[in-house]
């Protein structure tokens, strides 16, 4: 190797799966590489002309070839919004045109490239290579194809040759296994484990707050809610990576200091994290929940004991015990990550083993990120973790809830979920079952043009070449109406590959069925496809979470007319979304309250104030349990809804008001509306 300064290699986890290919030849792909980062820099949209063997001009886009066959090697990058460049290390290699460092660089950013060419014994073939990535490496392939690029590229190199249908390792390949490191299998698979004992002072140093009875276990909360990821991370170094939960809460009682009004806290998280005045009021909800802040005085907000402790960067194990005590299956996750496991493996066992109901992948994916944070449990690979040896040292000094265990229902309003003969369970079914099925794409689709009708969508399952999958219509008013194209995309391994979704094609199915929003369905998505659907304005959504829609729809629906300005935030989509149902939830919540506050007041024999309750005290018989606490107004349009003759809950009287009905009939009559209207 005529240089020595190569990147590090990457630990197995952070590697790509895939491994780009240019058009023009297999072994070829040095040469055209070459090629390609001679016109760079370059926009996306510019073309790109290389000549492969046998006189053969190739044309390619620069933003495809770059995004698609490049970036995941580290060859190239993005500089501003548009324009691709060489990286350094591709441009060093421009300059040295040493084999073994570009080979080292592809091995250290790319999965069983190094761990290929180690592999080949006296008489290997393809078929024998993709046994070994699959059985020994644990990679998820059904086809040679991944095989066959690591040997064009290794061929390209010199490694390594074909003979008829051996591969066969030259004299360079064995001088450059020399230079690198290879990964082993135990890293590869994630079984590699030191076992560590409980330390002694660790139980000691949690205090109480991992002192548990079984009982208290099983009443903990279930859901986490909204927490800010704000714009970057100041502990990051890029400036682009989001904030971690674990810095977010941390950042959030810091910014507290010792305690704020709550119109000076929402102007400073306005300010430091981008949060608007709805995001802001749900952020507080959930807040409040942790434990961290309480209300100490009228409309102000402080850290509590705990609070001020988790503001110390060593507190990581303390923060992650105190969530425990108050969040469904916490530290029980832990002992799940003996052996590397999936999120969506985890929300079974939640719901299996802990009755866990309203487990998702959104609301495993958050412990997870507060156990990584504290060194915990670690990332195998993308969608895999396991536990560290901290880990379970730590799992041991927690009280941890029994597997199946019943749990308790919970009184708190976003805990709430609908039943599910309500919402079509055979959509839900079809969803899950389909959607994990490579082989059952059109069943797939027809289960997911089967959900945006249930949303109130008129959706069309249209499928087949040049056509979207589900063509999904909000039938209004023409200066209200609108469209979306959804594409199914079906995967076996539960994560959509970076090559399933082709950005180009939406762009023309959007403009052929004049389609103003673009929405892709799947199991999960491959990490880097979540920035470019941003950048192609895409929504991406988990089938996991369109689940919940469906659940969360069925209570509590979004108007199409307000989910269209939901459609059109690519970027905070998902926010968007929980804090709209939030904010339904809420106001269903207080319409509960009310009627029930009013009936305590109908039935409390006071001759002074005959049954009615004035605005007034609804709002401080309710300042506790709402946050924050309901405004007048609030209030104002839920009366008003309950006193009109067509519900007929109530009757007001000089601005104070008495119930007229009973709880249950009152329930009846609004169920008996909501029947009588045709939706077919």
């Amino acid at each position: 190797m005529q240089e020595a300064q190569v990147d590090p290699v990457k630990p197995w986890r952070d590697r790509s799966n895939t491994i780009g290919y240019i058009t023009g030849g297999m072994e070829a792909q040095v040469d055209l590489l070459r090629q390609a980062l001679a016109q760079l820099p370059a926009d996306s949209k510019a073309v790109l002309i290389l000549h492969a063997p046998g006189g053969k001009t190739v044309s390619v886009e620069c933003g495809d070839l770059c995004v698609t066959q490049l970036s995941s090697a580290g060859l190239v990058e993005r500089s501003g919004r548009s324009t691709w460049v060489p990286s350094e290390y591709a441009q060093r290699w421009l300059e040295n045109q040493d084999a073994h460092f570009l080979a080292a660089k592809l091995h250290g950013n790319v999965k069983f490239f190094g761990e290929l060419l180690a592999s080949i014994g006296d008489s290997t073939k393809h078929s024998d290579l993709l046994v070994i990535a699959r059985s020994v490496y644990g990679l998820n392939w059904n086809s040679p194809d991944q095989v066959r690029r690591r040997t064009g590229w290794l061929r390209s190199l010199g490694l390594i040759e074909l003979w008829g249908q051996r591969v066969v390792r030259t004299p360079e390949g064995n001088e450059f296994l020399k230079e690198i490191t290879i990964s082993t299998p135990e890293d590869a698979m994630g079984t590699r484990q030191e076992y560590q004992a409980a330390p002694k002072g660790l139980q000691l140093a949690l205090g109480e707050v991992a002192q548990l009875e079984q009982v208290d276990l099983r009443k903990r909360r279930a859901l986490i809610g909204y927490i800010p990821r704000g714009n970057a991370s100041g502990n990051r170094g890029s400036g682009e990576s989001p904030l971690t939960p674990t810095a977010s809460i941390r950042l959030l009682v810091e910014m507290m200091g010792n305690g704020l009004t709550v119109e000076a806290f929402r102007e400073k998280c306005s300010d430091e994290l981008g949060i608007s005045r709805n995001s802001f009021t749900t952020m507080m909800h959930a807040l409040r929940h942790t434990g961290l802040v309480e209300q100490t005085a009228f409309n102000f907000f402080s850290p509590t004991k705990i609070g001020h402790q988790i503001k110390r960067p060593d507190s990581g194990h303390l923060l992650v015990a105190h969530l425990h005590a108050r969040y469904l299956f916490f530290g029980e996750i832990i002992n799940h990550l003996d052996k590397p496991s999936t999120t969506s493996n985890l929300v079974a066992v939640a719901k299996e083993q802990y009755g866990f109901a309203q487990a998702s992948n959104g609301e495993i994916r958050v412990r997870l990120s507060f156990l990584q944070d504290a060194g915990l449990v670690e990332r195998v690979d993308w969608q895999r973790f396991r536990v560290t040896p901290d880990g379970r040292a730590f799992a041991q000094a927690l009280e941890l809830q029994s597997p199946k265990a019943e749990v308790t229902e919970h009184s708190a309003e976003n805990d709430r979920e609908a039943p599910v003969d309500v919402v079509q369970s055979s959509i839900i079914d079809d969803l899950r079952a389909y959607g994990r099925d490579g082989s059952e794409s059109k069943a797939f689709e027809g289960a997911v043009g089967k959900a945006f009708a249930f949303l109130g969508f008129h959706a069309e399952h249209l499928g087949g070449p040049g056509r979207t999958d589900v063509l999904a219509t909000a039938q209004l008013a023409a200066q209200d109406r609108y469209r979306i194209i959804v594409d199914a995309k079906s995967s076996g391994n539960e994560v959509v590959a970076e090559s399933s979704v082709k950005f180009d094609a939406l762009r023309d199915h959007k403009r052929k069925h004049k389609a103003d929003y673009v929405v892709v369905v799947g199991p999960d998505f491959a990490p880097r496809l979540k920035n470019w659907a941003v950048d192609n304005e895409v929504v991406l959504l988990r089938i996991e979470d369109l689940v919940a829609i469906l659940k969360r729809q069925s209570l509590h629906p979004i108007a199409l007319t307000e989910m269209r300005e939901i459609f059109a935030r690519v970027d905070t989509f998902e926010d968007d979304l929980l804090e709209q149902y939030q904010s339904l939830e809420r106001r269903t919540a207080l319409m509960d309250r009310i009627i029930s506050l009013s009936f305590q007041e109908a039935t409390d024999d006071d001759p002074i104030a005959e049954g009615y309750i004035s605005v007034e005290n609804i709002i401080y018989a309710l300042r506790k349990e709402f946050t924050p606490r309901p405004s007048a107004e609030e209030v104002g349009e839920v009366l008003s809804f309950l006193a009109n003759p067509i519900v007929a809950a109530l009757e007001v009287t000089k601005g104070r008001y008495k119930l007229v009905d009973s709880p249950k009939n009152i329930s009846l009559r609004l169920r008996g509306l909501g029947g009588t209207i045709k939706t077919d």
